[in-house]
């Protein structure tokens, strides 16, 4: 850091718990904003756009850029905020990003908040955490938004298929068999559109509702089956490889 500033005057950690349809008004910052959830969800509109937060995604929102939030769960959704001095948001985006979380950057942000709460007894470790958690924010994925919508006269009516939870116990490949499109000019085209896989936006709509389903209460059994798994098991190991946790973890923070 130029001048002998510390990474402590330059980065600052909170939390916040949301009720359902609880609203953060517009809003902008002079410093930078990395937001994600510990559970549930939270929808942000920023500009013209907006971006969906569930757990192991995040939304990073540069300086200066007025955005507004909506609490979707039904349930307590844990909310975190890393605030980014302006001199660190060169090493970001300028514009709005969803970025890809680990378990260890939860983890470390865990641990910084424990030790904030503690008073920060030991000033090198802290300094040491939050290079570590600055470090990770630089090298997560990054993706233009969770799951991008189209207005394309051809894919935004499969986008509605593919989202809707009562088609959910079928396949892809029998949904796409109903449009007079081959399977490859449809993948093609969600590509272009979207920058991700048909089959990738498919999952992801199925973790947003999954992951409502199971902050209402609904069953982990239950929930696999309405999203077409025959066994508990195939659907946890789905869940934790596109959340970072078991469904169980999910109510734990």
């Amino acid at each position: 850091m130029q001048n002998n500033v510390s990474l402590k005057d330059l980065m600052e950690i909170e939390e916040f718990h949301f009720h359902k349809d609880e609203t953060i008004t517009p809003h902008s910052c002079l410093w930078g904003d990395f937001n994600f959830s510990l559970n549930g969800l939270l929808e942000f509109s920023i500009g013209s756009q907006v971006f969906m937060s569930p757990p192991s995604y995040g939304i990073w929102i540069p300086p200066r850029t007025e955005h507004c939030s909506i609490a979707v769960d039904t349930q307590l959704t844990h909310y975190i905020c890393i605030r980014l001095h302006a001199s660190l948001c060169h090493l970001f985006s300028q514009d709005s990003k969803t970025l890809s979380i680990t378990p260890f950057l939860r983890h470390t942000v865990m641990e910084l908040l424990a030790q904030k709460k503690a008073g920060y007894p030991v000033v090198h470790y802290q300094q040491h955490l939050l290079q570590v958690l600055l470090d990770q924010l630089q090298l997560a994925p990054c993706h233009h938004q969770y799951l991008p919508q189209s207005s394309h006269a051809v894919l935004e009516p499969i986008l509605k298929l593919l989202s809707d939870p009562e088609k959910f116990n079928l396949s892809l490949q029998q949904l796409l068999g109903t449009f007079p499109l081959s399977e490859r000019h449809i993948l093609r085209l969600s590509q272009q559109e979207l920058q991700i896989p048909i089959s990738e936006w498919r999952n992801r709509a199925k973790i947003i509702y999954a992951i409502g389903q199971l902050r209402k209460g609904i069953s982990i059994k239950k929930t696999a089956y309405e999203l077409g798994y025959q066994h508990s098991s195939s659907f946890i190991e789905f869940f934790k490889r596109h959340t970072g946790q078991t469904p169980s973890q999910l109510h734990e923070n």
